[in-house]
């Protein structure tokens, strides 16, 4: 069995912003579908690689000897570090189920489906604030103001905090999506001022509504978590709760605005437009990479890769794989077979599907009927590694009144 091919110039170190990030990743399905890097983390190009990667138990989400997802036993975890420890999607079973249905109750689709209501009011809310001539940064005027407004409301966070979430949550995506010492010593402020906010609101939980998130955890199944495990794991779910569907929303503005043709006739067909949300997921997924450390020797695409080893799934370039989607590199609202890895694969797979697809389809339902103009002024990516995610986008979207 030949050795993996080692990747010499650190492209795969390099941050998603880049233009040329999916022409890498072709380049590396044809030539390198199984190589590391300097460092010794290999990575996976192919999409049926990645599937089995985030599928598979023998691959665990915690360094081997270790209770930490980034560290090794020799490391001395930071607050951050520690704060991420009790999240459950760094979590193996059989901890990880016991947190994740602690929570889940609020995600199941029955649950999600009940909040409706509450999501078309808040969209309305947004779309009645529109500026008159359309002009607008859609990243922090709409694409982050739905999703955090909605888990603020079920969590029981006072939507006057919402500016304050909004500099705790990119602190947190910054120093979390490299997973490097320097980034996590960087966000240790940012994770004890969240931490000292959620001590606080957890403290005076009787004041909260009764039906918020916080209280049904605490009442029906907090005995079966530790304080340290609930105090987080409401943290995750109000940084998680945002994020993919602020990268949706404003990715799937930037595509449709640069594929006229398919906006044309996602206004002609609506009933095409579960298909276009996957096909957005596709194309630009929030999420470019997924991790996992090997417990045994194991193989992949004829490659050997020992124990020990951290693996990463490249979620961008299994997205492009023409052995498992066609046309790979085109953007198509009504694509059949679309079996994406955005939300993940296996039991860590996103908790909030249900409630990211349901802001979503929301959100587009109403924008959509309503739009005249939608014009691309300016945007940039952000300079992060794992996560692809729009820093601004200046856009005219003009609305009818």
């Amino acid at each position: 069995m030949p050795p993996i091919s080692p990747l010499l110039d650190s492209r795969l170190a390099a941050n998603t912003h880049t233009d040329e990030l999916y022409e890498q990743y072709g380049e590396l399905q044809r030539n390198f579908p199984v190589l590391r890097n300097e460092e010794g983390v290999v990575y996976l190009s192919r999409y049926a690689d990645c599937v089995r990667l985030l599928s598979d138990p023998v691959f665990s989400r915690t360094a081997p000897d270790s209770s930490m997802p980034f560290a090794d036993a020799a490391q001395r975890p930071g607050i951050l570090e520690s704060m991420i420890s009790q999240w459950m999607v760094f979590m193996d079973p059989p901890r990880h189920e016991r947190v994740r249905q602690a929570f889940a109750v609020a995600f199941s689709a029955r649950a999600v489906k009940s909040l409706e209501p509450l999501v078309r009011e808040q969209v309305r809310h947004l779309l009645e604030d529109w500026p008159a001539d359309g002009q607008l940064e859609v990243v922090s005027d709409f694409a982050f103001l739905l999703p955090v407004r909605v888990i603020a409301v079920m969590l029981g966070v006072p939507l006057t905090d919402v500016p304050r979430i909004h500099a705790w949550a990119g602190g947190l995506t910054t120093a979390l999506d490299s997973g490097t010492q320097d980034a996590l010593r960087d966000g240790e402020g940012v994770a004890r001022e969240l931490a000292d906010y959620f001590r606080a609101l957890i403290a005076r939980r009787e004041q909260l509504p009764a039906d918020c998130l916080i209280n049904q955890v605490a009442l029906s199944v907090g005995a079966n978590l530790s304080e340290e495990e609930f105090l987080y794991g409401c943290m995750f779910l109000l940084w998680a709760g945002h994020e993919t569907t602020k990268n949706l929303l404003s990715s799937g503005l930037l595509l449709l605005a640069q594929h006229p043709q398919q906006l044309l006739r996602l206004k002609a067909q609506p009933d095409l437009l579960d298909n276009a949300l996957d096909e957005i997921l596709r194309v630009e997924s929030p999420l470019q990479k997924l991790s996992r450390w090997s417990m045994v020797d194991s193989e992949f695409s004829g490659f050997r890769v020992p124990a020990g080893t951290l693996i990463t799934a490249l979620i961008g370039a299994a997205h492009r794989d023409p052995l498992e989607f066609a046309n790979p590199d085109s953007f198509e609202i009504a694509r059949e077979r679309n079996r994406h890895i955005a939300f993940g694969s296996g039991i860590h797979h996103c908790l909030g599907i249900w409630l990211a697809r349901l802001e979503a389809r929301i959100a587009f339902s109403e924008l959509l009927p309503r739009l005249q103009q939608l014009e691309v002024v300016d945007y940039r990516w952000r300079e992060l590694p794992a996560f692809r995610s729009l820093d601004f986008l200046q856009m005219k979207v003009r609305l009818e009144c």
